[in-house]
């Protein structure tokens, strides 16, 4: 298993995967402190109109990275699965010495395995950061979450981000896997049950998460048999 998660590690540029991994970190940051400082102003268009600020900095943070990071397993399972199934480049795979299920088992586990670690980066880089700029400046807002929520709703959501797989096996499409993330985030994100989203919700990422296991099984399946 070791061996295989190695092959299927350098299909992807993992150095450029970290690089755009910390920009975009730093990108969300920016855009968080952004977001705080124009709310804070009394002479800015947003508190004019009225708008409440309902989310933290922080909070705030957390939302975009969860968003962000959905599409991105989206793209990494482009890149790991549907790309390889597209131009069938999986059929001298399935002529390596190991079986179909554990070559496909190991590219679930792959994806799974860089979902969370780049989720615990995100998250430890966005509340450190945060936390740090909240002592210096006022508008900056960091709201203390539990741990084991923010634990849950992790790794709920890179189980979530297992549904565009589903789909995108369908048809083997890249354009289905990708675009039916951005749809996950669009209804995830823009809740009104919640100021965070519903993505954001222990009980609720748990939910999805147990859904998008089942579906995930269910490709699994699907997979072992399907005609390349």
């Amino acid at each position: 298993m070791t061996k295989l998660l190695k092959n299927e590690l350098k299909k992807i540029n993992l150095k450029n995967q970290i690089i755009s991994l910390i920009v975009m970190n730093i990108v969300v940051l920016l855009l968080s402190i952004f977001t705080a400082s124009l709310l804070a102003d009394p002479t800015s268009e947003a508190n004019s109109a009225g708008i409440a600020v309902q989310l933290g900095t922080s909070e705030l943070a957390l939302l975009i990275t969860r968003a962000i990071l959905i599409v991105w397993q989206a793209i990494l399972i482009v890149q790991i699965i549907i790309e390889e199934y597209k131009t069938k480049t999986i059929t001298v795979l399935f002529t390596y010495p190991y079986g179909k299920k554990q070559l496909i088992l190991t590219k679930f586990l792959l994806i799974f395995l860089l979902t969370v670690a780049f989720a615990v980066f995100s998250i430890l880089f966005q509340e450190v950061s945060i936390y740090l700029l909240s002592q210096r400046l006022t508008f900056v807002t960091f709201v203390q979450e539990s741990i084991w929520s923010l634990i849950i709703v992790l790794l709920s959501n890179s189980c979530l981000g297992f549904l565009p797989l589903f789909i995108g096996m369908k048809n083997v499409s890249v354009i289905a896997t990708v675009v039916s993330s951005l749809v996950i985030v669009v209804i995830g994100s823009n809740s009104q049950a919640t100021p965070a989203g519903l993505l954001g919700i222990p009980i609720v990422s748990l939910f999805l998460g147990a859904v998008s296991v089942i579906l995930m099984i269910v490709t699994y399946r699907s997979m072992l048999v399907k005609e390349i």
